[in-house]
Formats: structure tokens, sequence, C-alpha cells
């Protein structure tokens, strides 16, 4: 019968119904030959000694011990199994019972078998055979093996201490008492679920036997047991997640709660005593329970194991008896096979059993099944094993041929077996262990020859390795000093040089095919300035030279090919993607006062990011990607300029990449992200062009640092977003967005040149991730919004589409404030159908006095300019179709007109000329009750250090926390807020709270005046670079930028007049004292003295107390 199949790697053994109470001799054979190999797991053993048992108990007592005898052997395989433990106790108590007698041993334990009387000879020999000494004695190893299974102990124990009990009844010695006691308290301080009951226990025990000691002793132990107690008590949530995995039947679930469970008990701490070995040993055991053939959970096992034996110096752990069960559970796993080896080498086993653990694990016809690489792992433990043991100090001459013998032997059974699984085409171990072991073999027997015709052998099947060419310069680098001076011909009166190791480099360097030729140049360039003489290093600098212009050349094809390869990808990406939009389906594009932006200089997909008829925070962007038979100059091509560097070591600075990829070409931009997690970097690189990325894409699969590192071009791995609520930030976006993928940047555009930008690009280190992400295109994400999400493609056009561009619409000016958009179109319904009317409106839900009016055709639009300068609702009206603006520099958005002031702070409208075109109802206010510059000023402040790619919608929720605004006016040019709020008890909670807020990533708001955050300048962006070896150039003429010189005033000049040189005239001086007269007048900032926020506070305390 062949058992193998039977026995195929998974979470548990194929269970074997069970047998008729009556076994026939085929199926007890079948076991008996299952057990002989293989461990069959807890429950298989359970079923098959529930049949012994029924066979036994109505025949002979030799039935009786046979089933002993398999209880024994299962608990062995089991040991912690409280199912056989249990069983087997009560199996022994039942023959006790049936041998003596005993009816009170009968009531102390539960659920005994049924026995059927003997025979009066077979009656005799149980009398004598199962006394009291031998049922103890399987209790007692029952309850020690189970003791710190802590959720089940008690089924075992409990039992146990009933008959010792019954026992100290029956013979009450003091000696017995004090051993009674001791059993008690080694319990009480063992962690167990039922130790309240265990306590009882102990209380009914000492009040009968040492009642006047009884408060002191259960205070006593009350007290010790404490930490016993509260170590349950932390493990109690662990225990119940265990035992619903386990009602839940899923073995997934199961190996996951053990993993946490036993990951958090390894955690414990050894120094504060808080470690128990027992309990994360029983834990395995207890995983191994319900998942026997579980190859992983038995390495972490064996390691776990490992790690106490050599780290913590443990004497007392059966390490071999362990890996034999490991073995027998899944025979095809060559990781234990091959920690079976070592750990018999280690406790010095005889070789001949060595021999046999071997033998056992490639005779079973199952270590192949997991694949070459297990039986590979086997063979590379046992030949390391032969080879050390052929060297040792007691070695003889047949352990050196021994070891020969195996070695070569396990080469050729692995060339067969792979000949046999793959062909003729197998090529063997990528890595070549066995030769390499065979290698070392030659080697520690000074057969050089032979060792260097092992190395030339490998040159067939790995000569494309840079590894390979490594290793074996290396060894003949070693092989080196020890042959020398035996090879050294009678012409060579010099020291003899490493003609060996030279040949093997420049035998390397003749592949066409070398993955990593430049690293096998460096070494030959350095040894042989090292080792050699003039003609053989002339020799090697002119076989490098014409190796390393190939190597260029293979690397330029190999680069463009890679490129055209992720643009055909992209492009795919692209047109599967691309929305058809129909001209009914188009919607028109307008901002809030028809302010429009044709920026499309820093980003192409810009254009589609304007806003539609909706309130200020109900947009919706729509644009097609119309890919243009000639594609258009881009000024910026960032995607496919830009590489992404993996696998960097996590220490790598800035400063070291810049050095790195310095001759690849003038780097724009740099950013660098540590992980934690992996131990690595990732860098992404924005270069001046494509071609500069294209050259840095070559030092893919070189060393950096000692780190292979992996380069990519990052077309295709970009994101680019829009039509995000206007609060949301980088946080909401990695929210977003980080479940796709690991996001390496997020960059928001910059606010100085248009407030009204609100888009992003999500890049991620691979265009897969990215592509993926893209599935949250059109996802509702509230307020009427639907997310915008597109791999970014600067070579696909975004063209506008709408009323706007079609020049179809028209842009009312002074319209009265209480018109509704339905009398609007009424009024303009005679020139022709109107698609859209909107009336943009402020905060407050007011009018803003202008609107537009979407009309069905051009023609249609340009008609209604008759009620240009007509009069509607008592106001004269301008009509006029839509252009375009200037760009929006700054933002201010009024709230509500305060009971004071229903005017702007003067601070900030009055700065540069730049005005806010907003505008809100004017109120008939009495000039009394007019705010002063002075009360404004009391309610204003200024945020400082706000990053100019924060918008007013972010401010204004931050901000309205601490009361109603009148005002907030966004300054990214001055990389600043202004907040003016309706009560200066407002404004002081807020110059208190908002300091210190966390704005973007690394940036803390500061709150200060008004003048101190104008004269704050534009941001300017630190990852920007310069090219290393060239100056900062004149972008129009190519010339460096000219240097202000600063001309020392000339000794004996008269001052007034036309002056002298270096001197200032009159003229000029009075313009500056008229311009400082002029700015006086704009910030009216003399009128007060500056306040701080000690100022606030006041403020704040008095109008507190005021109220």
């Amino acid at each position: 019968m062949d058992i193998s199949s039977l026995l195929i790697p998974q979470d548990s053994p194929p269970a074997i119904p069970a047998s008729p109470p009556l076994l026939g001799r085929a199926a007890s054979a079948a076991r008996e030959a299952m057990d002989a190999g293989f461990s069959v797991g807890e429950e298989l053993w359970m079923d098959r000694i529930k049949d012994e048992e029924v066979h036994a108990m109505t025949l002979s007592l030799d039935d009786c011990v046979t089933v002993i005898n398999l209880y024994e052997r299962a608990v062995q395989e089991e040991a912690a199994s409280t199912k056989l433990w249990l069983r087997f106790a009560k199996w022994m108590t039942s023959l006790y019972v049936a041998a003596q007698q005993d009816a009170l041993a009968r009531e102390a334990v539960d659920s005994l078998h049924d026995i059927q009387s003997w025979s009066d000879e077979d009656n005799m020999v149980a009398v004598e055979v199962y006394d009291w000494r031998l049922l103890i004695d399987v209790w007692t190893r029952g309850a020690k093996a189970t003791k710190w299974r802590i959720d089940e102990s008690h089924l075992l124990w409990d039992p146990y201490t009933a008959l010792m009990l019954l026992q100290l009844e029956r013979v009450p010695t003091a000696e017995g008492a004090a051993q009674m006691k001791n059993h008690f308290l080694s319990r009480l301080q063992t962690p167990h679920a039922t130790w309240e009951h265990t306590f009882q226990m102990f209380s009914t025990f000492i009040s009968r036997y040492e009642d006047q000691s009884y408060e002191r002793i259960m205070t006593t132990v009350n007290q010790e047991c404490a930490k016993t107690k509260a170590a349950y008590g932390a493990r109690e949530m662990f225990e119940l997640a265990v035992l619903r995995a386990n009602e839940s039947g899923d073995k997934g679930t199961q190996s996951r709660t053990f993993s946490e469970y036993i990951e958090w008990e390894s955690a414990q701490s050894r120094r504060k005593h808080a470690f128990m070995f027992e309990l994360v040993e029983t834990l395995y055991q207890r995983a191994l329970l319900g998942s026997p053939a579980n190859t992983e959970l038995w390495e972490g096992y064996i390691m776990f194991l490992n790690d106490e034996i050599v780290f913590h110096c443990r004497r007392d752990v059966d390490l071999m008896s362990t890996l034999d069960r490991s073995t027998r559970h899944c025979p095809w796993s060559g990781s234990l096979w091959s920690q079976y080896l070592l750990a018999a080498e280690r406790q010095r086993i005889s070789y001949k059993e060595i021999d046999q653990i071997k033998h056992k694990a490639t005779s079973t016809g199952l270590l192949d099944k997991g694949g070459l690489d297990e039986v590979l792992q086997v063979y590379v433990a046992y030949c390391s094993l032969l080879r050390r043991r052929a060297f040792q100090e007691e070695s003889t001459d047949e352990d050196l041929d021994v070891a020969e013998v195996g070695i070569r032997s396990a080469i050729e059974d692995m060339q067969r077996l792979g000949e046999a699984k793959y062909g003729k085409e197998y090529q063997g171990d990528p890595t070549y262990r066995l030769e390499r072991i065979y290698i070392k073999y030659l080697t520690q027997c000074h057969n050089w020859r032979a060792a260097r015709e092992s190395w030339k052998g490998l040159i067939m099947s790995r000569g494309d390795s840079h590894e390979f060419w490594l290793r074996y310069y290396q060894w003949e680098m070693t092989a080196w000093p020890k042959t020398s001076y035996s090879e050294t011909t009678a012409n060579s009166p010099n020291s003899p040089r490493p003609s060996e190791a030279t040949k093997v480099l420049r035998m390397a360097l003749k592949r066409p095919n070398l993955d990593w030729p430049e690293r096998l140049i460096q070494i030959l360039q350095c040894h042989c300035e090292d080792h050699e003489d003039a003609t053989e290093l002339q020799s090697a600098t002119v076989q490098i030279w014409k190796t390393r212009k190939m190597v260029q050349k293979r690397r330029e094809k190999e680069t463009m090919e890679a490129y055209e390869a992720a643009q055909a990808q992209t492009l795919r990406q692209v047109q599967s993607l691309k929305p058809e939009v129909s001209a009914d389906s188009a919607v028109s594009f307008a901002s809030s006062k028809r302010k429009r932006d044709d920026e499309t200089n820093d980003v192409v997909e810009e254009a589609a990011s304007k806003k539609t008829r909706g309130s200020e925070y109900n947009e919706t962007v729509v644009a097609e990607e119309l890919p243009s038979s000639v594609p258009s100059e881009l000024r910026r091509d960032r995607e496919n300029a830009t590489i992404i560097v993996k696998n960097l070591p996590q220490a790598t600075i800035e400063s070291r990449i810049r050095q790195y990829f310095k001759d690849c070409g003038s780097m724009k931009s740099l950013l660098l992200n540590q992980d934690e997690l992996t131990d690595t970097a990732t860098a992404t690189i924005e270069f001046q062009s494509r071609d500069d990325a294209r050259t840095a894409q070559t030092k893919d699969k070189k060393d950096f640092d000692g780190r292979e590192i992996e380069v990519q071009i990052g077309c295709g791995s970009t994101v680019w977003t829009t039509n995000f609520p206007p609060t949301a930030d980088e946080h909401w976006i990695r929210g977003k967005f980080g479940k796709f993928g690991k996001i390496i940047d997020i960059r928001f555009p910059s606010l100085q040149q248009n407030t009204h930008r609100r888009f992003c690009y999500v890049q991620f280190s691979t265009a897969d991730e990215a592509q993926k992400a893209t599935e949250l295109d059109g996802q509702d994400v509230g307020a009427k919004l639907k997310l915008v999400a597109k791999v970014s493609n600067p070579s696909q056009r975004h063209d506008r589409i709408g009323a706007f561009e079609e020049g179809r619409e028209i842009h009312v000016v002074n319209l009265h404030w209480a018109v509704s958009e339905k009398e609007l179109a009424s009024a303009f319904s005679g020139y022709g159908e109107i698609e859209d009317t909107r009336i943009p409106t402020n905060v407050a839900g007011k009018s803003k006095g202008f609107a537009f009016v979407a009309f069905k055709s051009k023609e249609e639009a340009i008609a209604a300019l008759e009620l240009n300068q007509t009069k509607l609702m008592g106001r004269t009206i301008t009509v006029e179709i839509a252009t375009k603006a200037p760009l929006k520099r700054q933002a201010t958005t009024y709230f509500q007109t305060s009971r004071s002031s229903n005017s702007p702070s003067p601070d900030v409208q009055m700065t540069n000329g730049d005005h806010s075109t907003a505008a809100s109802p004017k109120t008939s206010i009495d000039d009394e009750s007019k705010p002063t510059s002075a009360d404004i000023r009391s309610r204003t402040l200024a945020l400082l250090n706000v990053p100019d790619t924060v918008n007013d919608a972010r401010i204004r929720d931050l901000a309205v926390r601490f009361g109603p605004l009148v005002k907030i006016a966004l300054r990214p040019d001055h990389q600043g807020a202004v907040l003016e709020y309706k009560n200066v008890a407002d404004a002081g909670k807020a110059a208190l709270g908002l300091p210190g807020t966390e704005i973007a990533p690394g940036r803390t708001l500061r709150v200060g005046e008004v003048k101190e955050m104008l004269k704050q300048k534009p941001e300017k962006k630190s990852d920007k670079l310069r090219s290393h070896g060239t100056g900062t150039t004149n972008t129009a003429a190519g010339l460096q930028n000219a240097i202000p010189i600063r001309r020392p005033e000339q000794s004996g000049a008269k001052r007034g007049g036309r002056g002298g040189l270096g001197s200032t005239s009159r003229a000029y001086t009075k313009s500056r004292e008229a311009e400082k007269m002029d700015m006086k007048e704009e910030t009216t900032a003399k009128e007060a003295a500056p306040k701080s926020n000690a100022d606030f506070k006041a403020l704040f305390l008095s109008q507190k107390n005021a109220l």
C-alpha cells in the first residue's frame, strides 16, 4: 500500500474514517505502516485508540496491554494533548478499578470505561500489574506534561488531585499532608483558567489539616500568588480569541490567532521576569495540535528552541525529539530536515545515525514534492556536515573519502532529479551550493588544480553572473599565496603575481551577456594596479576601454527598450480609461468671477481643474484626454524625466545620492523617503530632461554602498487627482489613495500665481499601483463632488470644453442683490435658449453682484449683448462675453458683516495694490457705528509660515473653531493669511490657540501682525537643485546673472546738488520720502502700537470679565 499519497502538505493531515469495532488485519497493518514513518496527529490517534479500546474491553488482558502501548506512543508524539492524556489516565483508572474493585476511585474519576470481567488467570495478573502505583504514575505524568496548558490543564489536575486526597484519607500521615500542601502551592503558582477553584480546594484542604493556621496561610498564599493571577488575566483576552477561533473551525483563523498570541508571549520582558519559556513552548505545541502539518509553524518552534539553547543557555530542551516529531509531521520540508541534521551534528551523534536521518529524508518520496529546493536544502546540510566532519582533529582518511564520495553523489543526484523534472535544459542550482561545498573540500585538501577545474566547469552555466566571477576571483586570490611559489617558474625572480586571478577577471569581461560588467571593470582596474606589471596593466586598460564602450551601447539599447515599453504601457492604460464625452454631456467651466486660468506651463493637467456653476464648495470637473498626432512641446516633462531609486540603505543622505548620479545630468528635485519596516530608503529624482533620466536608469542593479539598487523610470507611476473637497489635505489624500500601494510623494500646486488651483499629484512606487488607484475616478466624495483620478501623462493634452470655451457665455456685472437666477433667466430668455444660469454667492448665501448666463449657441450670446447698459430692477447692468482675467494671486473671502464693521481691513486691501475683487452687499450703517482702524486691528491677526499650497478653505476650517469670522485674506505670496474676527475675544482665543498648529507636514503656524506677515518673502521650494559644476545662468541670454556692485563713497565728495560718485541725488531723496508717505497712508499702521500674544490674552480676559 502506497501511503505517501495520504501525506500531502496541508494544514492538517487527511482524515481516515474510523474502522468498525472489530478491526481487520489490513486496516491495522495500514495504520501501523503509517505510524512507523509518519506522525498522524491528535485526532487520528484518538480515532485509532477508541477502536482499539472497544476491541480490548471484550477480549483478553493482552489486548488491554496493546491499548496501553498505543497510548504511550500517542502521548509521546503529542505530549501537550490533554485529550490523549485524559483518556489515557481514565483508561488506566478503569483497568485499576476493574482489577482492584475500588469503588472510591471510580467515584473520584468520571466517565470510566466499563471493562468486562477477565478470566481468573487474567484477574490474578491484573491485580499484580494494575496497582495504585502504576495508576498514580500515569496521572502524575499527564499532569506534568499539561501543566502549562493554562486553558485545559485543570481537566487532568483536578481528578488527579482528587485521587491523591483519596489516598491521604486512607493513609493519613504528616508526610502525606505536607506533600499534598506542596502539590497545591505549586499549582497555585502556575497560571491556569480555574485558579479560583483551585484556591477553594486548597482552602478546604487547609481547614481540614491545618485549621489553626488557616488565616495566616490563606492570606500569605493569596498575596504571593497575586502575580500568578495577574499573569493569567493578561492572557485571558488571547485565550478567548483562541477559543472563538477553534469554535469557528477555520484553520486560517486559528493559525493567525495563535501566531499573534505567540508573538505577544515571546515579547515579554526577561529582565522583569515576565517571560516564561514554558508558556511559549506550550503555545507552539497547542498550535501544532490543530495544524500538525503547518511547516511554517514548526520552523518557528524549532527556531525558538534554538534561540533558547544558543543565546540563553537553556539545557533542559529536548531538541532532537522535537525535530524528529517535526519531520514525521512534515516529511516534505527540507528546512526541517536540514535543522535535524545540524542538531545531530552539534550533539555529536554517530555518523551511522546521521546517515539514517539523511536516508529517511530522501527515501520517503515526499521531499521533492515540495520542490527541488527542499531536496537541495537536505543535501546542502548533509554535505556541509560531511566536509566539517572530514577535517576535525580526530578525523581519519576514511572520513575524507566518505566526504568526497558523499558530496559528489549529492551533486549527481541533484542533477538527475532536476533533469527528470525539467528536462535537459535544467541548469542546476542558481547559487551552486553543492559545487561550492565541493570546491571548499578540495581547497582544504590542497587539491588546487581539481578545485580550479571545478570552477571552470561552472562557467558554462553560471558565466553570465558577476557574482559567480567575484567568488571565482576571490578563491583565486585566496589560493594565490599558497600556490604561487610552487607554480612560479625560474624566469620570475621577483615576487609572483596573481596571474590566475587576473585571467578570471579578463575572461569574465569577454562574456557578452554579463549582467553587471561595470562592477568587474572596477575590480580589474584596481587589481592590475595593485598586483600586475606595466605590460599587464596596459593590456587590461585597453580591454577595459573597449568593454566600457560595448557596455555603454548595450545599456543605451536596454534603456531605450525599457522606456519604449513603459511608454507603450502608459498609452494603453490612458486609452483604455479615456472617457467618451459628447457635446451634449459637456459641462461648461467657470470660476467665481470667470477669472480664467490658462497657465499650462507648469502642468498640463491643470486645464481640467476649473470650477463649474456650483458654489465655492460644489464643483465638478469633466475633462477629456485627446491625444494629438503631434505631441506638443512641454516645458516640464516631470513623469518622463523622473526616476525612482529603490533599495537604498536607510541611512542614505541626499548629498550621497546627488554625488552618485551627478554624471547622469542636471537634477531639478530630489525626494528621499526612509522605510523603517524594510530598513531601506527610496529616492525620487527629477532630472532636467528625459535623456538624463534614461542615462540614470543605466545604474539599475548597480552597487550603492553595499546594496543592489533598483532604478526605474517614473513614467506611469503618478496619479493626477482633482475635484476633492476644498479642505482636503495630505492626510486626506493618503487616507484615500494609500490602500492601493506605497505612496512616495504627494505634490500640491503652489498658489502664488493662482489661488483657485485645486489638484495634486500622488506618486506611487510602481505604475501598477498608480493604475489601481484610478479605481477612485468618479467616486462620490460628498458635497456633490466626484473625484477625478487619472494616470498623469503630460503628452496627453486636456482640452477645455463648455460654454466659456465656445464663446456662448455672458458675464453680467452690477446685478441687484435681490435678483434670483430664475428672474435673470427670464430677462435674457428672449435672445435664445438658456442652458445654465448662475449667480455666485458668499458664505452667507447672499449674491456677490454678478452672474453668468450660458446660451445654446454663440450667436445667441452675442445677441444678448443688446442688454448692455440697460436697467434691471433699478440698476444699470453691464453685459459682456465672458473672458479670461488675470490670475488671482490672493484670495479674500467675506463671511458676514460685523456689527461694528462691514469693510475689509486696510492692512491687506491696500498692500501692493493687489485687491480682492469679491464684493459684499452694502448695508446702510450710520457713520457713528462704522469701525475705526484701531477697532479693526484689534480683531485682526496674521497667520505666519503658511505654505503656499494651502488654500483659504483649509485656513477657514482651522480659524472658525475660535469664533465667527468677518474675513479671510490668503496671501501665498507672503506665506501667510489675514483673519478678521467678529469679536475681539474670539481673536484673542485664536491668537492663543493657533500657534503651533501643524498645517502641513513639518510646518507649524505662528501668529503675528499683518505688517510682519507682509515682510515675509514668497516661499522657495527646498527640493530645487542646481547642476553641479555650472552656475546660475540668465534664461534669456545664457549669461551669468549680474552681481550687484556697491560703489564706495568717495572721500571729499560734496553732499547735495548733483553729488559725487556714491552720493544720493535730491530728486531721488524726495521720491523716496513721497513713497514712504504713501505707504504710511496706505497701511495706517502708526495709529496703535503693535500687539503681541500677551495683548491678545489681556483683551480676551477683559472681554470675559465684562461678560
